[in-house]
């Protein structure tokens, strides 16, 4: 019978210890036995931990969440239509509305000129300005006055004198019609030509006042009691 001396015992044992150690190492890796559906047991990646800070939830670069849209540009208001303006030199007559009364409105640079007749016996010369495609007058006295816009191709607004005020609306007078005076020291003159060749007119001799004769704009003065009265078309810079 044959006996193991304790160098070989030593040795079995240290060889059975470090087998044992090497499957249990091993046996680490796989939790899983024979009849295990769970598979194996992967490592989780770095950073994919669950715990705050670790890589959870971060969005790629340029992502919605990460950067805001451009706020979206606001549509631009629309401009005013540009106020209308007067030509550099401009006449305008008709009649008051619902009145016997005619006016005569002259426009030149930034000045006015006006007169108002009935051709009987209420007649007004008056002076003021126009700008930005209005005017406003006033007589010499204060008892009238004029203001109007331009409303298109035509002058409207409100006439006041002795007491009265009336709208008017009127258009564009082309010569011969327009607005005509005439002076001779004795005898004073005015004539409203209207688009439609009427005219109106006043004829002030001394402070008495009669129908003005008819003029002819083309040879431009009349004759009253023997004595000539030319005739001057009125516009915005005429003074008297």
């Amino acid at each position: 019978m044959t006996h193991r001396g304790p160098v070989i015992t030593a040795i079995v044992v240290m060889g059975g210890l470090v087998g044992f150690m090497t499957a249990n190492s091993a046996g680490a890796l796989v939790t899983n036995t024979a009849g295990d559906d769970k598979g194996v047991e992967v490592p989780a990646p770095p950073g994919d931990s669950g715990q705050p800070g670790q890589g959870q939830g971060k969005q790629p670069p340029g992502s919605s969440e990460s950067e805001a849209p451009p706020p979206e540009k606001a549509p631009d208001k629309p401009k005013p239509p540009p106020a209308p303006t007067f030509p550099a030199e401009a006449m305008y007559s008709g009649d008051a509305t619902g009145s016997d009364l005619a006016i005569a409105v002259a426009v030149k640079g930034k000045q006015a000129s006006a007169y108002l007749c009935d051709g009987d016996d209420v007649e007004d010369w008056l002076k003021g300005t126009a700008d930005a495609g209005k005017v406003e007058l006033t007589s010499k006295n204060g008892e009238s006055g004029l203001t109007a816009e331009l409303k298109g191709k035509r002058l409207a607004g409100t006439v006041e004198f002795r007491g009265n005020s009336l709208p008017f609306s009127i258009a564009v007078a082309a010569p011969p019609a327009g607005l005509y005076r005439g002076e001779n020291g004795k005898t004073t003159i005015g004539w409203i030509v209207l688009p439609n060749g009427q005219q109106v007119g006043i004829s002030n001799e001394n402070g008495e006042e009669s129908p003005a004769p008819m003029l002819d704009p083309e040879k431009g003065y009349v004759t009253v009691d023997g004595m000539r009265v030319d005739a001057e078309k009125v516009t915005g810079e005429s003074t008297w």
